[in-house]
């Protein structure tokens, strides 16, 4: 790992010491920018939402709590201790394939952590699901992410396949449901 300067934000930011780690730091600050202008929009839309209120307490859009994840770490793309830090698989994992994922696939992974950031449960469980949905929703509508087909057009992502994008269903905020789901 080497800590490259953006010419996106100035900012330094964790990336593997590899050709292009220069348009590395670039997506990551492209990546930090989005997240935080959608926690942004959110704090100010929804500010008494307990999933807003839990994202302010526990992310922080600064640049040294973002980098990119390793091969050998656990998951691909992960948050510690509910937004701590965020590390990100920002390059395919498919043989000898190491190039860059895709920016806007690189957003949908960075919605999916906010997503676990703003659930207090751990895991994939039906509150993330809708909390994860409605985080993508605002998204979108904020323009800092382009929704994507998944069912119909699986997309490699870092060694796995993003087969679902799921949708938010406000009478469920609370409820037992099942929707989406990330394979290998």
């Amino acid at each position: 790992m080497i800590k490259v300067k953006s010419n996106i934000d100035g900012q330094m930011y964790n990336v593997r010491d590899m050709a292009d780690r220069q348009e590395a730091a670039d997506l990551m600050a492209k990546t930090r920018l989005k997240m935080k202008r959608l926690k942004i929009y959110v704090e100010n839309k929804f500010p008494d939402k307990p999933q807003v209120k839990q994202l302010a307490k526990n992310f922080d859009a600064d640049a040294h709590r973002l980098g990119e994840s390793t091969p050998d770490d656990e998951f691909t793309s992960f948050s510690v201790n509910k937004g701590e830090s965020v590390q990100f698989c920002l390059r395919q994992r498919d043989g000898s394939d190491e190039s860059l994922v895709n920016e806007n696939i690189i957003m949908f992974v960075a919605i999916h952590e906010m997503g676990h950031i703003i659930t207090p449960t751990v895991g994939h469980g039906p509150d993330f699901w809708n909390n994860f949905a409605w985080l993508l929703e605002q998204a979108e509508t904020l323009g800092v992410y382009t929704p994507q087909n998944f069912s119909s057009h699986p997309v490699a992502y870092c060694g796995m396949k993003i087969t679902d994008e799921p949708k938010y269903d406000a009478s469920k905020d609370a409820s037992d449901f099942s929707v989406g789901k990330i394979t290998k």
